[in-house]
């Protein structure tokens, strides 16, 4: 190898970090919260990290019922009476960006 090579191989990681940084960025890190929403109503805020234990939350209108469990640092919709369940089958939220949403029911879990 020459020294010409060398420096290109050393250029080329460089510019690959720097774009590494910027494709992924550390958006994670903080502290997170759930914030629950119907309507474009804010109903619940709440901290996440450092969350022990389970809480749940029930929220009832006349479209219908959503069970909201809170458990450690994560969230999920555990039961609704919607027709289609995918709030329920989306699972556990946990990371900032995760979403959770019921459109029959106009609610919707962003861990920000």
């Amino acid at each position: 190898m020459q020294k010409r090579d060398l420096l290109l191989i050393a250029v080329l990681l460089l510019v690959c970090g720097i774009a590494a940084a910027f494709l992924y960025p550390r958006g994670d890190a903080g502290p997170r919260r759930a914030v629950i929403t119907q309507d474009g109503k804010v109903l619940y805020d709440i901290p996440l990290t450092g969350h022990k234990g389970i809480d749940e939350i029930r929220i009832e209108d006349e479209r219908g019922e959503n069970t909201i469990r809170i458990e450690d640092e994560t969230v999920a919709v555990v039961d609704a009476d919607c027709p289609d369940l995918v709030c329920v089958k989306t699972g556990k939220a946990a990371k900032k960006g995760d979403v959770i949403a019921c459109l029959p029911h106009k609610l919707l879990i962003e861990v920000k």
